[in-house]
């Protein structure tokens, strides 16, 4: 977990968290993977999930992505936070599990 006081959970890691507990994924916020923060790690999967709000730059994320890639073996997935706010949960769901099939198999 982050140690920046300053820092609190977005309503979207909130909620995609719940979604994640709710499949039975665990799970962190705010996972260190240095010098950058993961939103979102589940360490079973390799995945970073990024929520990206309206301070996110698709050049600056590109570069910090492949580090992460090259760096750390994650894969990445990024969505807007607008998404999370919709009736996206079924489909985040379907693709969660299909990427838990994939390890699995």
């Amino acid at each position: 977990m982050r140690q920046d006081p300053a820092k609190r959970d977005t309503k979207e890691q909130l909620l995609v968290s719940k979604w994640l507990n709710e499949i039975g994924l665990e799970h962190s916020l705010e996972e260190e993977l240095e010098p950058y923060w993961a939103d979102i790690f589940i360490h079973d999967l390799n995945l970073v999930i990024e929520l990206d709000g309206p301070n996110h730059l698709k050049k600056r994320d590109s570069i910090r992505d492949a580090y992460l890639v090259e760096t750390y073996g994650v894969s990445i997935w990024r969505l807007k936070n607008k998404l999370i706010r919709s009736s996206y949960k079924e489909e985040f769901t379907k693709q969660v599990m299909k990427i838990v099939e994939e390890y699995s198999a």
